[in-house]
């Protein structure tokens, strides 16, 4: 071996060329055109990829802003219900004071009516109590028996005009 590596011999560089050349030919005709085939699927499986990513980046755009929108529409309706809630119950506590003020006025308009009775009713009694004080008195006065429907007469006469007398003084 009296050549060196470090020195090429130009039968080496021959062979060298000569294998790379079959190589590559051995290859184009091949590997090439598979290598090839593998990289564009590649290539086109990426662009697909890509584009199905911008589809579904557009499609969850869309999808949120409906969503946003019918968060708005939700809270538009919340609101519409609560403030149609709130009006319903302020007319529900305006009738319900109304119908309380209306039986207060009548429980008041009937206790006003069975008091006018009730002092109607005693002031009859009183007014039969003060004729029969007034004949017994006047009777034992007079120590004469009169007419006691004539007496009891004259009394309720008197008694009827003692308003208008009290008013007159």
């Amino acid at each position: 071996m009296g050549q060196s590596l470090v020195q090429p011999s130009l039968g080496l560089i021959f062979w060298t060329v000569v294998t790379f050349v079959l190589l590559a030919l051995l290859l184009k005709r091949f590997a090439w055109k598979p290598i090839l085939g593998i990289i564009d699927a590649r290539e086109k499986a990426i662009r697909e990829a890509l584009e199905e990513s911008k589809r579904a980046r557009q499609a969850a755009e869309e999808a949120l802003a409906k969503n946003k929108e019918m968060v708005a529409h939700a809270r538009a309706d919340a609101a519409r219900i609560v403030s149609e809630g709130q009006k319903e119950a302020q007319r529900l506590r305006s009738e319900i004071l109304e119908k309380a003020r209306t039986e207060a006025l009548g429980v008041l308009d009937q206790g006003r009516k069975q008091i006018e009775l009730e002092t109607k009713q005693a002031v009859e009694k009183l007014k039969g109590t003060v004729v029969d004080v007034a004949l017994g008195a006047a009777g034992k006065l007079i120590r004469t028996s009169l007419d006691d429907a004539k007496h009891r007469q004259l009394v309720e006469e008197y008694l009827e005009e003692l308003p208008t007398l009290s008013k007159s003084h």
